[in-house]
């Protein structure tokens, strides 16, 4: 008997060293020398449903590339290299963890021969493991960073000898054990330090605690806190009706790009409610900051920030009073209260105060708001709205 290979190089077309000639071109090698008028008739027509299925791919085009990550089955062999010199390699390291962090916690996580993929499971597992204390910790002073404007260790990315000692070190210790307890859950965090005595006292100024403690590390009151940068943009469009709450999906772009010998990213007056939504959907362009937000304290998206900077400057008050996004919706704001509130200026002055200040105006504001819409117009009145210190900051 004589066999004969046939491969195929490109889906299609057969090559064969030992290639034997058939009579029928439309038989394959493999099929039976003889076939029926009926077999003859399915195999044109499965031909035909071949070469559509060829034209229907040709049609897509080329798939996209993306940038992929695969690791080695063996990870290559670490060495410690003699003076930092990639010439000079020393003794072989293997996989481990910083041995400093829980003395009865075991720093080797692998050995030499374990895959990327399980060295970063077991080294993710060495971080949440209960015996590691650091984790815990660093979570739960940034929480109470976030809410409190300072941590209770000043230094959130600092927990060493560099860094600040905690103001109060049994509660840091307390927060820690009960992350745990809660199975790791951020919202249960949040929930018990938002419903504490500390978070909800007043932020009046007392002398003799200032006195004490002009900082307020012992937390003697609140601490005002002026909205972020986000905050303030997310706050104007909820104020004048425009937030588009759209959960989930990608998020959206408020700039055109233009591809030069560089990319050119510009920024464009967001003015539609696709554009409208929460700012944590809002693509951020490292390299260009958006200056709008920068001018609010936005920290720069390329850099880590442990800490974001509250600064009072003339340009921010600027910004809120002249820039495009605020000039478009005090407009609106304008218009919403005319809509609700209907032609009587003091029904748009209480209506515009509630929704601004989250309160109702006295009738001493009223009567002043209302001689200044008389005198300089609904729509300049929201425009100052949007500029208040009572509208900017969490007093």
């Amino acid at each position: 008997a004589r066999f004969l290979t046939f491969l195929s190089t490109d889906g299609g077309n057969g090559i064969g060293h030992d290639q034997i000639f058939f009579g029928d071109p439309r038989l394959s090698p493999a099929s039976p020398p003889s076939l029926t008028a009926e077999d003859r008739e399915r195999l044109t027509a499965l031909e035909g449903k071949r070469k559509a299925l060829l034209a229907e791919l040709k049609k897509l085009g080329a798939p996209p590339r993306v940038y992929g990550v695969v690791s080695d089955p063996v990870p290559p062999v670490v060495h410690v290299l003699d003076r930092g010199n990639p010439e000079a390699p020393g003794e072989t390291v293997g996989p481990s963890a910083l041995t400093w962090v829980a003395k009865e916690l075991s720093a080797t996580i692998g050995d030499a021969e374990m895959p990327e993929g399980k060295r970063r499971l077991a080294l993710a597992n060495w971080v949440v493991d209960p015996r590691n204390p650091l984790t815990r910790r660093a979570i739960v002073n940034r929480l109470w960073h976030w809410h409190f404007g300072q941590g209770i260790v000043t230094t959130p990315s600092d927990f060493g000898l560099g860094g600040d000692t905690p103001s109060h070190a049994e509660l840091l210790d307390f927060l820690a054990e009960r992350l745990r307890a809660e199975k790791w859950s951020l919202k249960a965090m949040h929930r018990l330090i938002v419903t504490s005595a500390a978070w909800r006292q007043s932020s009046a100024w007392n002398e003799a605690a200032a006195a004490v403690d002009a900082q307020n590390r012992l937390l003697w009151r609140m601490n005002p806190r002026r909205l972020t940068a986000e905050e303030v943009r997310d706050t104007v469009l909820a104020v004048t009706g425009k937030l588009n709450r759209e959960p989930y999906g990608p998020g959206y772009r408020d700039f055109n790009y233009q591809e030069a010998y560089a990319p050119i990213y510009t920024y464009i007056t967001p003015d539609k409610p696709e554009l409208w939504r929460r700012s944590v959907y809002r693509f951020v362009v490292r390299t260009t900051p958006h200056e709008f937000m920068t001018t609010l304290d936005c920290p720069d998206p390329a850099n880590l920030t442990p800490k974001r900077l509250t600064t009072t400057t003339a340009l921010q008050s600027l910004a809120l009073y002249n820039n495009d996004f605020m000039l478009r919706q005090a407009r609106y704001l304008s218009e919403r209260l005319m809509r609700e509130a209907g032609i009587e200026i003091d029904g748009q002055v209480d209506l515009a105060f509630r929704l601004a200040f989250g309160r109702s105006p006295s009738g001493a504001e009223i009567a002043d708001g209302a001689s200044f819409v008389k005198e300089a117009g609904l729509f300049a009145f929201c425009r100052s709205l949007l500029n208040a210190n009572e509208f900017v900051y969490v007093d």
